[in-house]
């Protein structure tokens, strides 16, 4: 039978064990709790657990706090010593310094280091090791690394200088860059109807839908043409501009020469439609151009329009002489420097916004794909398209700090927090940026 004058405990009468060790501060007070419940320094029956149940720890913690306590009282001590024995230099012993980690993995060339498992083998350190490292410390993190295009010297120069010539002067010297008001970007993009690799949350009862084609070299897809402008206040319609001038896909209507279990022979279909310079510039002259003079703000046309494409071939035959001898007078055609994607609002960002819409959507035929894609465009929030065009004036400021190159790193802007209104933030160009731009630019000159 156990003794009434100590509580006892039992295997049954365990709690779980605290994620961490008491504190000293928390041991303090567990024994003063059992000092006011005890009798002549005796607890009563099932003190120890449920003490242990209130505190998250186990019962033969509170336990042995109590024998320390009341031993030290005993050994003549006149405060009850409740301090924990773990002082400092307790537990496992450590067998590699983070700085000792640090310095095996940056050892290791970063062609082999692209997984744990890698990095483990010629660091010669255990895997497991470098998780506990990367959790504990912080410092060592996946970054993806994607290939950029290999720029020339001349292309380097005509960044810098296409760049530079976006900065307006401001007050005290300072230099933002220009509201990009009258720029329109084009570019086209291919949109699937499907991705050869999609991930679903399943349970384990549950079976994913077989995804089955004949080849993976041959999902359907269909190319699209997009023009967007940096959304903002309307002041001649008085309402808000989103920035959206349309996106058209390449596609005609043809007769089938065939008969299937999907339409008879000589039905008419959509067929994704070859691009060169003629079937470019018709949806230039029939589509963007109408379609900017329609949407565009009347009060953003003081220096006219300039709509901006990149060097693709068939780009090369669309000019404003073209324009202006079709009757279009008001707009100019402007080509980013070559090998400039990043300069472009829609390969920066909005063509991948829009293509995780569209992945949202269900489509199987090439109509339902083109349904998809332009409510993708519609649907994706103007301010999405607010927030590319300052992340277009920041690359800017970044390849002009790289001597025109593109060897940067983009810095996370915070825009939700520190920008109130996208239409009128404009990124403000650092001084030593400038005045290197300006240096180099006239040295090239």
């Amino acid at each position: 039978m156990p003794s009434a004058s100590r509580a006892t405990v039992t295997s049954s009468a365990v709690s779980p064990r605290r994620p961490r060790n008491l504190s000293d501060v928390d041991r303090r007070m567990i024994y003063e709790r059992l000092l006011e419940i005890s009798v002549d320094g005796k607890l009563p029956r099932g003190a120890f657990v449920k003490t242990a149940l209130d505190m998250g720890c186990h019962a033969r913690t509170i336990s042995r706090l109590w024998d320390q306590a009341r031993a030290s009282i005993a050994a003549g001590s006149a405060v009850a010593d409740t301090a924990a024995k773990m002082k400092g230099n307790c537990g496992p012993k450590v067998k590699r310094q983070p700085s000792e980690i640090e310095a095996a993995i940056k050892a290791v060339a970063h062609h082999d280091r692209q997984t744990l498992r890698s990095t483990a083998f010629h660091s010669k350190i255990p895997k497991t090791i470098i998780i506990r490292h990367m959790a504990k410390e912080k410092t060592l993190k996946g970054r993806s690394n994607r290939v950029k295009p290999l720029l020339t010297d001349d292309n380097k120069k005509a960044r810098l200088k296409f760049a530079f010539n976006f900065l307006r002067s401001g007050l005290c010297g300072s230099h933002f860059f220009e509201n990009m008001y009258n720029y329109v970007h084009v570019d086209e993009k291919w949109f699937f109807i499907t991705q050869v690799n999609r991930k679903f949350y399943v349970y384990e009862d549950e079976t994913v839908a077989l995804r089955a084609v004949k080849s993976k070299r041959f999902i359907t897809k269909v190319m699209f043409l997009a023009a967007v402008a940096r959304p903002r206040h309307d002041a001649h319609r008085n309402r808000h501009f989103d920035g959206k001038i349309g996106i058209w896909p390449f596609v005609e209507q043809t007769v089938a020469l065939r008969k299937s279990k999907n339409r008879p022979k000589g039905a008419i279909v959509t067929t994704p439609q070859s691009v060169d310079g003629v079937v470019y510039n018709n949806i230039i002259m029939n589509k963007v151009a109408p379609a900017i003079q329609e949407r565009f703000p009347k009060g953003g046309r003081p220096g006219g329009i300039f709509v901006q494409q990149d060097n693709a071939c068939p780009h090369k035959t669309m000019t404003t002489d073209s324009l202006m001898s079709h009757g279009v007078s008001g707009i100019s055609m402007a080509n980013q420097p070559a090998n400039s994607p990043d300069f472009n609002v829609l390969d920066l960002g909005f063509f991948n916004a829009i293509q995780s819409l569209q992945q949202k959507k269900q489509s199987k035929s090439i109509d339902e794909l083109i349904s998809v894609v332009e409510e993708a465009y519609y649907e994706l929030p103007s301010e999405t398209l607010g927030k590319t065009f300052v992340t277009l004036q920041k690359v800017m400021e970044l390849a002009m700090h790289d001597g025109g190159g593109n060897n940067y790193k983009l810095p996370h802007m915070r825009k939700d927090a520190n920008i109130k209104d996208m239409a009128l933030y404009n990124v403000k160009c650092s001084p030593a940026t400038y005045a290197s731009a300006s240096s180099q630019i006239n040295s090239r000159s």
